[in-house]
């Protein structure tokens, strides 16, 4: 077998030369020339890929003081803030559900049936306005039968009028003649009795004046008994006349009177329900209405027990409900003085002001009460604040390093977010952007520094 590259001999009997190769050149001449472009190729090629390499060199000063310089070309671009020192208003956030300051259900005291109504839903009432009335038949004849009796006890007795407690009962005609029949028993008998001694009397007619005179006091006295009686039935009769007027008088409900308003002018009530229609037969103790005091309105909060201590009377509280997103002002007025043993909460009572009448009582709402101010807590941006899986975690620019820390965060607002654990210095710088594909002891480069390097690099 011979190789297909050796020159063999034709048919001519001469030499021919192998497949491919170039007539009248040494085999193997080619490689002179392939190999030296190849290496100028790869020196060419491996200078541009240095050329376009860029490897970030910056001096970063780390946690602890000291300056780093990172040239690793894998680092990760953030962005950065630095740590603000700020004072934040303390407040203890509860919800609850606004109540009149007063709410009144008014009832009726009598049995009767309605025969007009004066106010409705949502009328607007002061003290003494008549909200309904009664049939007054039955309240009329009772109270005339009332006074037809007391007056048929002054006739009895002659009193002029209802006998007090002091009255002269000597000026009373039954009195005053029973007075004059012991008046003449016991004269006679003063006359009868020196008569005795000279025995111009007999015994008979001595004994007999006696006793007449002693039956004429008894009369007399049994007679003043009677009319101390006289004088009671008489004033009894009295009361009996004033409770007939008094259910005359009930017999139109009208708005009562508040004392505890919390405001200085004329309270006004808010018809919030009626629950009768003309007609209706009412019984004792039926609800007719229900009033609420709505000038001025109490939110009821529940506060857990651990805030016991930092909320009292006299602080400001932001109101907020759906009828009044942008929130209104109010005031602690009252806190409950024991906790609730199956919530663990206590009760604190907050006046808001409600004289434009937005806020509707039985509406939710949510209070922020501001309990203090703490200066000099550290916040950081929103958007440095990295949240996975329920735990809080921020980065911070260590030298040319990420630090990764767990934090426990406090107040909040749309542009910050106060950090209470751990400490933080107002040197430290955190990461803003870019945390996702950030770990404890990442390399990282901020943004105008990578922007920087790159223009140094440019060609152009």
């Amino acid at each position: 077998m011979t190789n297909s590259k050796m020159p063999t001999q034709g048919p001519s009997g001469g030499n021919q030369t192998a497949l491919g190769q170039v007539p009248g050149r040494p085999a193997g001449s080619w490689q002179l020339w392939l190999w030296p472009s190849l290496c100028i190729l790869s020196f060419f090629a491996g200078s541009y890929l240095l050329g376009n390499r860029h490897e970030s060199t910056t001096k970063r000063l780390s946690l602890d003081g000291q300056t780093h310089t990172n040239h690793d070309s894998q680092s990760v671009v953030v962005t950065s803030e630095p740590v603000v020192m700020r004072p934040i208003e303390r407040t203890v956030d509860a919800v609850g559900t606004l109540h009149g300051f007063e709410e009144v259900d008014i009832s009726s005291k009598l049995e009767g049936r309605v025969v007009k109504i004066h106010k409705d839903l949502s009328s607007v009432v002061e003290p003494g306005d008549i909200l309904l009335e009664l049939d007054t038949t039955d309240a009329r004849l009772t109270l005339a039968q009332a006074e037809r009796a007391l007056q048929a006890e002054l006739s009895k007795w002659g009193f002029s009028s209802v006998p007090g407690e002091s009255y002269n009962r000597n000026e009373l005609p039954l009195v005053v003649s029973s007075k004059l029949r012991y008046d003449l028993a016991k004269s006679r008998l003063d006359r009868m009795l020196p008569l005795e001694l000279t025995r111009s009397i007999s015994q008979d007619d001595l004994e007999q004046s006696k006793s007449d005179a002693r039956i004429a006091e008894s009369e007399w006295k049994n007679q003043l008994l009677m009319a101390d009686a006289a004088a009671a039935v008489a004033r009894l009769r009295a009361s009996e006349v004033a409770i007939a007027e008094q259910k005359l008088k009930d017999c139109k409900i009208v708005v009562p009177k508040p004392t505890l308003t919390g405001d200085s002018q004329t309270p006004t009530y808010t018809v919030a329900e009626r629950l009768v229609s003309e007609g209706t037969l009412l019984r004792p103790g039926t609800e007719v209405f229900r009033l609420v005091l709505g000038k001025t309105l109490k939110l009821r909060l529940l506060v857990p027990e651990s805030h016991s201590s930092e909320v009292q009377v006299g602080q400001r509280v932001t109101i907020s409900s759906a009828s009044l997103p942008e929130g209104r002002e109010g005031i602690v007025s009252k806190v409950a003085p024991s906790i609730d043993r199956t919530t663990r909460t206590f009760l604190v009572e907050v006046q808001v002001p409600n004289q434009d009448g937005r806020c509707k009582p039985g509406s939710f709402a949510k209070a922020r009460i501001k309990i203090g101010v703490s200066e000099g807590s550290a916040t950081i941006p929103i958007s440095g604040l990295y949240s996975l899986a329920g735990i809080n975690k921020i980065f911070m620019v260590d030298g040319n390093r990420a630090k990764e820390l767990h934090v426990v965060v406090g107040e909040q607002s749309k542009d910050w977010v106060e950090i209470m654990s751990p400490a933080l210095a107002p040197s430290w710088r955190v990461v803003t952007s870019g945390q996702r594909m950030l770990s404890e002891g990442t390399p990282i480069v901020e943004r105008q520094e990578a922007q920087a390097s790159s223009n140094q690099t440019d060609p152009r």
